[in-house]
């Protein structure tokens, strides 16, 4: 049985997936730390206990999104090819 290859919707919906179990991963990791994190602390990382969550989200986010263009915009080279015009 042959399988045919994904295309490139499907990665593209097992990327947006993938990273949302990150993110929700990432997110309670973040809510237990807050717990176990001074006010003193907090403020030091230039967050205090309502926007600590939401914005070691968003970095990353950026991160994850910064990555996958990094990774879209990159283009395979034939080693055999280069120098070859």
């Amino acid at each position: 049985m042959l399988v045919a290859a994904p295309t490139a919707k499907e990665i593209a919906m097992f990327r947006n997936l993938f990273n949302a179990l990150i993110v929700a991963r990432q997110a309670t990791a973040a809510r237990r730390a807050v717990d176990f994190m001074s006010d003193s602390e907090l403020k030091n990382l230039g967050y205090d206990r309502s926007t600590f969550v939401e914005g070691i989200t968003i970095k990353l986010i950026v991160e994850l999104d910064a990555q996958s263009n990094a990774a879209q915009n990159s283009i395979p080279v034939n080693a055999n090819l280069v120098g070859a015009l």
